[in-house]
């Protein structure tokens, strides 16, 4: 797979599958947003008392503040770049057809309201959602969340 940044086309590393590319952000890039913004994207996320990630339009994580990590208990290479519903663990990420791509995807709440949010600048207030998660027993975590589009990602936002 490649990928290569949403914003300046560089590469970013390749891997086996050369079919498919996906797009993430590079540091340079990243750190622009420090000019952009007059703060990095890391500190003005981790200045909320509340869990949020950045998500960019394929649904890839490209970061999230220190409290969403600490409750997904996981550290920011475990969740950037990969698709929310592997970092959410989800059952439905583990098919064969992966994240994004089962029949179930199509019904995810968390999925709709991104891309809703993204294609429209649309914000969503606590959509109910639910998340089916792959522990042994099988079980669904019920979730409100909150997206708002900021320039090309969409901060989503999650309560319990």
């Amino acid at each position: 797979m490649n990928r290569v940044c949403a914003w300046c086309n560089t590469a970013l590393e390749t891997d086996v599958d050369l079919q498919l590319i996906t797009h993430t952000i590079c540091e340079k890039c990243r750190s622009n947003i420090r000019f952009q913004h007059g703060t990095d994207l890391q500190d003005y996320l981790n200045a909320f008392d509340f869990p949020i990630i950045a998500v960019d339009k394929e649904m890839r994580i490209v970061t999230a503040n220190n409290i969403a990590l600490e409750a997904l208990g996981k550290e920011l290479d475990g969740v950037v770049p990969h698709l929310c519903g592997e970092v959410f663990e989800c059952a439905y990420s583990r098919l064969p057809e992966g994240c994004g791509r089962t029949i179930h995807c199509s019904g995810c709440a968390i999925r709709r309201t991104v891309t809703h949010t993204y294609q429209t600048g649309e914000a969503c207030y606590r959509v109910p959602s639910y998340l089916t998660d792959d522990s042994p027993v099988e079980r669904q975590i019920a979730l409100h969340i909150t997206t708002e589009k900021v320039g090309d990602y969409v901060f989503l936002r999650i309560d319990g």
